[in-house]
């Protein structure tokens, strides 16, 4: 039984159905849960049976208790989902990608066009999805424009009135001037619209009519511009898996399973009885009720809601439907029988991802034990690597990128903008430490196990000493490049990257295919992404004073497209005037003046 920081009276807590929520020292929400009971159900967490490592842990983190009574239910369900979303407390499990579903989207516009979207929050446009992969949705978006063309330009450019490209090869009907009126190009839509309702065979319908109407009067350009059409519709409908469940037309299918120990939930997406993707996430955290969290963390997220949604799994309590209706706005039923079919099918593809996610673990595992030798740890679950970058002298930050279990966690990335150094690496690193200590100190940060560090024992050491004045105590290594070598046997020339440790005279070179080496690289080259994508937008923001401005012919416009094509301009190495002229589409005279003024900075 851990010990407890917080003093209860349940004969205090209500016997209402409601929400309850821990809360840690420094009052952040650290659990959220609802209970058809409240001190019923938090009664559970006093008495001293048996409770969950996960359970223990967050006891003995929180410091107060918070409860919320609800009418139902139903309310306390629509409550606990919300607090999920908008508190993000630690020791729920969090369904951290729905957002990123994509969507096809036919937007409420007066011309209304398809587009690609990730956010569904939009009442007047009509949504098609999800879908799993990016690269489909493209394709899809793609057919459909062939069969149903429509405007794709900006509303910018739309106002500017005038037809492009895309109504010259007839992919557009040229709405920017009046080419096609809008009843007819509301046809389209409303032709889209029923596509998207499941009446495929009512726009095929359409199609044939139009081209027999147009062949009956010899217009065989016009007939010839449907039938493609039609073509287009067909290859679309070839490119989706057909399911044989005839009253499932559009249906999100939930399949909660313990495969090889690994917990998981799959999801079948179907939309006018087509399969239209299939996803798996995985949850190394034991929780209560994870099939219905997981449904209703869903659904708040993506708000876009089936005819009907289908679970398979313990854990889901029967006010799940009505929950999901009142999110929803409309009646949303839970199918719970006559799901074999699609079952067989999700559990096929949650042994193939499970198979492939445990492949993954296993490597990422031996990985950070392999990097936990390394470093002397007996485990590196957290790692993190800093970058300081800066342009010209200018815009100095830094930055850490974090690793847990493996995996980047970009939650957990920071930015610095260094206040002390300009053009100084080893005081900026002193400053990035200093102020990583305080936030460490103070519970905003947390400290990883292992510190990675781009550079050589130079480097490496004075990071060892801002680190320890600002009284961190995790282990370090950095990572150089070294001299190159050619290889006679296939004439290829390889830069030897070497791992320096303290205390260690002699670097580590591992294999240039070692998955240990690939995973410091990556981490590497993360954080420098990272620093420079920060460095690149602080001098976006302040063009004015850029050095490069005293250029001859340099304005602020040419200036923003240079330092889009190379934010790391300053500190970059053989960049060429052609480069600057192709890429940032400067005159070659004024690429050529741009060269000899950074020569003139390193010189």
């Amino acid at each position: 039984m851990p010990k407890l920081n917080i003093n209860v009276n349940l004969a205090d807590i209500s016997i209402k159905p409601g929400v309850y929520m821990f809360i840690d020292g420094k009052e952040r929400v650290i659990y959220v849960g609802k209970a058809k009971s409240l001190r019923q159900r938090l009664a559970s967490y006093f008495n001293a049976g048996t409770k969950t490592i996960k359970t223990e842990k967050m006891l003995s983190h929180a410091r107060s208790l918070k409860t919320i009574v609800t009418e139902n239910e139903v309310e306390a369900f629509l409550l606990e989902a919300n607090l999920i979303k908008t508190e993000l407390p630690k020791y729920n499990v969090l369904l951290k990608d729905s957002k990123s579903y994509p969507y096809v989207k036919l937007t409420g516009e007066e011309y209304p066009r398809l587009i690609c979207t990730r956010r569904t929050e939009d009442d007047d446009a009509v949504y098609f999805g999800p879908f799993v992969n990016v690269g489909d949705l493209r394709q899809i978006i793609e057919m459909l424009q062939d069969s149903f063309p429509l405007r794709t330009c900006t509303n910018f450019r739309f106002k500017e009135g005038k037809i492009c490209l895309k109504y010259q090869i007839k992919k557009c009907p040229g709405p920017c001037e009046g080419c096609i009126s809008r009843d007819d190009y509301m046809k389209i839509v409303s032709s889209i619209k029923r596509f998207f309702k499941g009446d495929a065979e009512e726009v095929r319908r359409r199609f044939k009519e139009q081209m027999a109407l147009y062949s009956g009067r010899m217009d065989y350009e016009s007939a010839a511009l449907v039938r493609d059409r039609l073509f287009s519709l067909d290859r679309l409908f070839s490119k989706q898996s057909v399911t044989n469940i005839d009253d499932m037309r559009s249906v999100d299918f939930f399949l909660k399973h313990e495969i090889s120990g690994v917990t998981g939930v799959t999801q079948l997406f179907i939309r006018n009885g087509k399969m239209i993707g299939v996803s798996t996430h995985f949850f190394d955290k034991e929780e209560d009720d994870l099939l219905e969290r997981f449904v209703m963390q869903f659904y708040s997220n993506v708000r876009q809601f089936p005819q009907l949604a289908a679970l398979v799994g313990d854990g889901y309590d029967e006010n799940l439907e009505e929950a999901l209706s009142r999110m929803a706005g409309r009646p949303v039923r839970i199918k719970k029988r006559g799901l074999a079919g699609l079952t067989e099918l999700a559990v096929k593809n949650a042994e193939l991802q499970t198979e492939q996610y445990l492949k993954k673990v296993g490597e990422r595992r031996d990985v950070s034990e392999r990097l936990a030798e390394l470093a002397g740890l007996e485990e590196a679950r957290r790692v993190e690597c800093v970058d300081i970058s800066h342009l010209g002298g200018n815009y100095t930050v830094g930055v850490s990128v974090a690793a847990v279990n493996g995996e980047f966690s970009k939650n957990h990335y920071r930015k610095y903008r260094i206040k002390s150094a300009e053009n100084n690496d080893f005081q900026a690193m002193y400053e990035l430490f200093k102020r990583k200590g305080e936030n460490i100190a103070e519970g905003s940060e947390e400290e990883a196990d292992l510190y990675v560090i781009d550079g050589g024992t130079g480097q490496l050491n004075s990071t060892l000493k801002a680190a320890s004045e600002a009284g961190i105590t995790a282990r370090f290594i950095s990572i150089s490049k070294s001299r190159s070598i050619r290889y006679l046997k296939n004439d290829r020339e390889d830069t030897i990257e070497q791992i320096h440790i303290p205390n260690r005279k002699n670097p580590v070179i591992l294999r240039k295919n070692d998955p240990l080496l690939h995973f410091i690289q990556r981490i590497r080259d993360e954080a420098h992404r990272f620093a420079i994508t920060y460095s690149r937008s602080l001098a976006l923001k302040g063009l004015s004073s850029s050095p490069l401005l005293a250029v001859d012919g340099m304005g602020s416009k040419r200036l923003k497209r240079l330092l889009t094509a190379f934010p790391d301009i300053h500190t970059r190495k053989g960049l060429t005037a052609e480069e600057i002229k192709e890429k940032a589409s400067l005159p070659l005279e004024l690429a050529e003046r741009v060269i000899k003024f950074l020569e003139g900075e390193k010189a």
